[in-house]
């Protein structure tokens, strides 16, 4: 999976690794996009400009801790941020340090963090790794199968969705982000209170 950072000066603080085997065609349109982020008005904001997208079914089920069965709809009556990942991508291990800070500032604002490994060795892969990396706050599920992963058309790794208390809106992130940035936290906040 070829991975290139749009928003530079929010990206998690880590090596980026460039792959000397891009083509020429890749290498022009990432060319063409930095042309475009900097003749852009881009606006100083943690999270970039999106819209919400159409709520849709959430009662695909994953697996949680313990091996139940459970869905994005029993999350109803609180803000959900939903981080898809998987163990062997880079961006989504660079990003889970700023999700485990910022699990802390979410729960103070009713939010649950909720991170949703897509390996295939379902919790038995994922969270030997999280435990070796120090992660331990956010609440866990796996989707091993991939189920809930297509079904909200997850396109790249690491994806983000946040949802409404209500589940009636309904916001998408692609890529890493540093979510324990205090303007990413007040974008949170913004979003969930239109």
């Amino acid at each position: 999976m070829l991975y290139t950072q749009l928003f530079l000066n929010f990206q998690p603080k880590t090596e980026l690794f460039i792959d000397m085997k891009v083509t020429v065609k890749s290498a022009l349109f990432a060319i063409l996009g930095v042309c475009v982020l900097i003749g852009g008005s881009a606006e100083a904001s943690g999270l970039p400009d999106i819209s919400p997208r159409s709520v849709p079914d959430l009662k695909v089920e994953i697996m949680d801790m313990d091996g139940r069965s459970v869905t994005l709809a029993d999350y109803y009556g609180a803000p959900l941020l939903v981080n898809f990942w998987a163990t062997w991508c880079p961006p989504c291990v660079a990003e889970l340090p700023a999700l485990e800070r910022a699990v802390a500032i979410l729960e103070a604002q009713s939010v649950t963090v909720l991170l949703v490994s897509v390996d295939r060795g379902g919790a038995r892969k994922a969270v030997p790794f999280l435990e070796k990396h120090g992660v331990s706050s956010p609440e866990m599920a796996f989707d091993p199968k991939g189920a809930l992963s297509r079904h909200l058309e997850v396109q790249g790794l690491p994806t983000t969705f946040l949802l409404s208390a209500d589940q009636t809106e309904f916001w998408a992130f692609v890529g890493p982000f540093e979510w324990d940035m205090p303007q990413v936290q007040q974008d949170i906040q913004a979003l969930l209170s239109q």
